[in-house]
């Protein structure tokens, strides 16, 4: 809107709007009007006639009207970065913003433009980039949320179904037999994107192989995701990406619900989860259990998915006052899968020959942490960050018995100050702790990394934004490890968003078997020669267009370059060794991604992934795709009708640089006839490259009054198996056993 103004004029930015402990959710900040007594703000929601008090960057604002939606304030004069505080009549102060940005420009007589975001709204927060809360269009560092809405309409189980179908987010199956599965970033190895829950770090190099598949999506409130390193905030393994999770908190009002699910090959959820606050405590509790049988689709008595048991049980205790914030979460899970030869665990543990193909898993974890955010004065406010986990995990590998149990300790301290109106930083001291026992580990995995760091963030102008940092940490084995990081943000008009980030990451892993159990001989014993930690230098490039909900397309290109990758080998006198490989692995991706809401049920996502690897040194442990597409269809209606449809479509992989020349057995062989290299068919070689494959999941659901929804899905609807191209058992060579 425009106006000719005899006063200063604002622009106006909300980073970060938590609804009052008074109000709805559905608080936010109506369009500004601006006219010779200055700019008028309005703030809407529910219950604010209880508003006495409106305090902006610690000024005082004049209140205009209050009413019980509505709350209109003129804006004191000022600029910088700050807060706005709402009190109510009980003195109780509320934080409506993290960060409250606005500047005023002298006196003008010509017309001037006012900016403003009609449909911002708490929701829009993020905080995994800069650990400040931030508005997603504001972030300095690219960030991209998947929201309960969208994980529901995906009928997602378990962390691993909520990320299907993103644009930039690929399901890497790292496992024919086991299913072991990870998650890329920018075309990186999954081993390099660090998992985080309420932003702790509970999941290390064991616990993180299955880990993705552990959380339950029941818990999940909000999923946020960064591309590129960023070890300077979260420290080892963030070196691809991070993806945060956000859990679900209480609202005001008690809750309880029940999920019950069943479908085909013996699979069924069931889930449920409650939470009540009174006054500034909560207390929300989930459990869920879930289970699938192991399907064997080409009938040679060897399956193609792995079959499972799982259980989730996870209590939050939340305290929520004006000056401290405090949440503490405990959660236990367990879970039993078996991949290979058909039949039951007992059956196939006492069949030799079914034992050789098969590969079973049972795995427990318990976990506690506790995040403690001090709200010092307006300037300053602490974190203090706890948590533990016992990660124990036994599995039968094809005959080979491997035993792992971690206790993984981690602290923080960390403080956000606000320095001047326009620079703050954020800073801290941090220790993690990793302590692995294994059975078949000749090393010790004793691990002690202790960091400092500290990052600051300058805004020169509304529309130019510098987040610049430093790292250093000291790792017992590794020795002296230093993270630079520079971000740049810049809008050269509203809608359009340009980021430069730039910086380097870091991996001191503990554990390497169970990424690469397929290569080794029988009876070794693992030998750690690496003395030096993976570090990547890593450059992201983005544009952002942004028209609200009608359209909103990013375009994003990264280059990564991991130096000292490490991997593993079999040795001549029957071990594996864990070593530092000679090259470099070098990933350059580029990434498109566009969301549309043209009419207001309808909801479309598309997305496309093209990626470049040179690997010399085979630090790429599964074949990875060049080219992935994505699109989705969400359509809402009012009477309570959801209807949702999504889609991939993988490019042709090269298999053959990932896993050697190898070759298929003859028609229709069963496990007996694997154990005999006489048939391996030396005319049918394994294929080269993946030919183009395409996935389709589709969900209806009706909800009705009284709080009930059914639903009914179906996933891989176009009937795709890999399996009926080319089975994933195959014989290295000639001369070799099956694998």
């Amino acid at each position: 809107m425009s106006r000719t103004l005899t006063t200063s004029t604002f622009l106006l930015f909300a980073l970060g709007l938590p609804s009052l402990v008074w109000s709805a959710p559905s608080l936010n900040i109506a369009t500004p009007s601006a006219g010779p007594a200055g700019t008028v703000l309005t703030l809407k929601g529910n219950g604010l006639d209880e508003v006495t008090q409106v305090l902006i960057c610690g000024q005082e604002a004049e209140l205009l009207s209050v009413a019980e939606t509505e709350v209109s304030v003129r804006v004191p004069e000022g600029d910088g970065v700050c807060s706005i505080e709402v009190r109510a009549k009980s003195g109780e102060n509320a934080k409506l913003a993290a960060v409250f940005r606005y500047v005023a420009f002298e006196h003008d007589e010509e017309e001037t433009k006012v900016a403003v975001d009609i449909e911002f709204r708490g929701e829009d927060q993020v905080v995994t980039g800069t650990r400040i809360p931030r508005r997603i269009s504001d972030a300095p560092v690219l960030t991209e949320v998947i929201d309960a809405d969208r994980i529901e309409a995906k009928g997602a189980v378990c962390l691993v179904d909520a990320l299907t179908y993103e644009p930039g987010v690929r399901i890497d199956n790292m496992c024919s037999i086991c299913n072991t599965t990870g998650i890329k970033l920018s075309g990186m190895p999954a081993a390099y994107t660090m998992l985080l829950v309420d932003g702790v770090p509970t999941y290390s190099s064991l616990g993180q192989t299955y880990g993705w598949l552990m959380l339950s999506a029941a818990d999940i409130e909000r999923i946020e995701i960064i591309r590129g390193a960023n070890s300077i905030l979260y420290g080892t393994d963030a070196m691809g990406g991070v993806v945060n999770v956000i859990t679900k908190a209480p609202t005001e009002r008690a809750s309880a619900q029940l999920n019950l699910e069943a479908g085909a090959f013996g699979y069924h959820y069931l889930t449920g989860n409650a939470g009540v606050r009174r006054g500034p405590w909560s207390l929300s509790l989930t459990s869920s259990h879930t289970a699938h049988g192991s399907i064997d689709r080409d009938g040679d008595e060897v399956s193609e998915f792995a079959g499972y048991k799982r259980g989730n049980l996870s209590a939050a205790v939340r305290y929520d006052r004006q000056a401290v914030d405090v949440l503490t979460r405990v959660s236990a899970t367990q879970e039993a899968r078996q991949g290979g030869g058909m039949g039951s665990i007992i059956e196939v543990l006492d069949d030799a020959d079914r034992r050789g193909f098969s590969e079973t898993i049972l795995t427990q974890r318990l976990e506690a942490s506790s995040v403690i955010d001090v709200h010092v004065n307006d300037d300053l406010d602490l974190e203090t960050t706890l948590s533990v986990v016992h990660h124990h995990q036994d599995s039968d590998y094809e005959q080979e018995v491997y035993v792992g149990k971690q206790f993984m300790v981690f602290g923080q301290e960390a403080a956000v100050a606000k320095l001047h109106q326009r620079y703050s930083i954020v800073g801290g001291i941090a220790y993690r702790g990793e302590f692995l026992e294994e059975n078949l580990a000749l090393s010790d995995y004793k691990y002690h990394l202790a960091g400092v760091f500290v990052q600051g963030d300058w805004l020169p102008d509304p529309r130019v934004e510098l987040l610049h940092g430093i790292r250093y940490d000291f790792h017992n084995v590794f020795g002296h490890i230093v993270t630079p990081r520079v971000s740049l943000r810049g809008n050269p008009v509203p809608e359009l968003t340009l980021r430069l980030t730039s910086g380097t990451g870091f991996r001191a892993p503990t554990t390497f078997y169970e990424y690469a159990h397929g290569v080794r001989p029988e009876g070794y014993k693992l030998v750690m020669s690496a003395d030096n930690p993976e570090t990547s230098i890593n450059t992201n490039l983005s544009a952002q267009l942004d028209l609200g909900r009608k359209f909103r397309a990013t375009v994003e290109g990264g280059y990564n370059r991991v130096k000292n990758p490490i991997t593993v080998e079999a040795t001549a006198d029957g071990n594996v060794e864990v070593f530092n490989a000679d090259g470099v692995l070098t990933i350059v991706s580029t990434e498109v991604q566009l969301q549309s809401s043209p009419v207001e049920p309808l909801f479309l996502t598309a997305g496309y992934g093209h990626y470049i690897y040179d690997d010399p040194a085979g630090a790429v442990v599964s074949a990875p795709p060049a080219d992935v597409i994505d699109f989705s269809v969400d359509v809402s209606l009012d009477f309570g009708l959801l209807v949702a449809v999504a889609t991939t479509i993988t490019g042709p992989m090269d298999l053959r640089s990932v896993y050697g020349l190898a070759y298929n057995g003859h028609d229709k062989m069963k496990i007996t006839d694997w154990l005999d290299v006489a048939n391996a068919d030396l005319n049918s070689a394994k294929l080269e490259m993946s030919p183009w494959q395409a996935t389709l999941d589709a969900r209806v659901q009706q909800e009705f009054k009284g709080g009930i929804s059914l639903y009914v899905g179906a996933k891989n609807l176009l009937d795709y198996h890999q399996s009926d191209v080319e089975g994933p058992l195959m014989f290295p060579d000639e001369d070799g056993a099956a694998g």
